[in-house]
């Protein structure tokens, strides 16, 4: 008898390991929803890796905020009026406004396309991280000065293609310019 119960306690013990505990480690009892021991090892190591993704992502966003800190005010607002990280329709409209007044011209017939699109064009690809919004309008202007105007508005800071110019004349030397134009926005 006294034989008989340590050999009974090591089968109990071998049947347990082997019925039981070893299936839960390696992941192959999975009956009762219980996960395996090596699936939440490698669940662990998953939200590791991605914990120090997070912290290195975090200190490279940490220093680009404070590179961004160390740049001139006066710069930054020269970068966002070159491209915008939003549509302002009315800020287009008054820039270029502004820089005709100063040529004495006045905008007439202003159409703005206000169906926000994807750029196509050479600078950049469909589902790239620009738009484009478009905007056509009318001025009368001698050519001298209306070719003053484009100068001016190449050379402001607002980014603008000229798409399509045509001119209408008469005899007093005073032309009718109509101009479509498209502008570029970060997404």
């Amino acid at each position: 008898m006294n034989l008989i119960t340590p050999v009974i306690l090591i089968l109990v013990s071998l049947g347990t390991f082997f019925m039981y505990v070893d299936p839960n480690y390696r992941g192959t009892d999975l009956n009762n929803g219980n996960r395996s021991i090596k699936s939440l090892q490698a669940e662990d190591a998953e939200y590791q890796a991605a914990l120090n993704n997070t912290t290195e992502i975090r200190k490279k966003r940490d220093a680009l905020v404070q590179k961004r800190s160390n740049f001139n005010p006066a710069d930054l607002a020269k970068l966002e009026k070159l491209l915008p990280d939003n549509v302002d329709n009315i800020k287009l409209v008054i820039d270029i406004k502004n820089i005709a007044e100063n040529h004495t011209l006045t905008l007439k017939n202003i159409k703005l396309d206000t169906a926000v699109k994807s750029d196509t064009s050479k600078l950049g690809q469909k589902n790239s991280k620009y738009g484009t919004v478009g905007l056509s309008f009318t001025v009368s202007s001698s050519y001298d000065n209306f070719q003053n105007f484009l100068t001016d508005l190449e050379k402001s800071l607002r980014l603008v293609e000229v798409n399509e110019l045509s001119v209408s004349g008469n005899d007093t030397g005073i032309y009718d310019f109509s101009i479509s134009l498209k502008t570029y926005w970060l997404k």
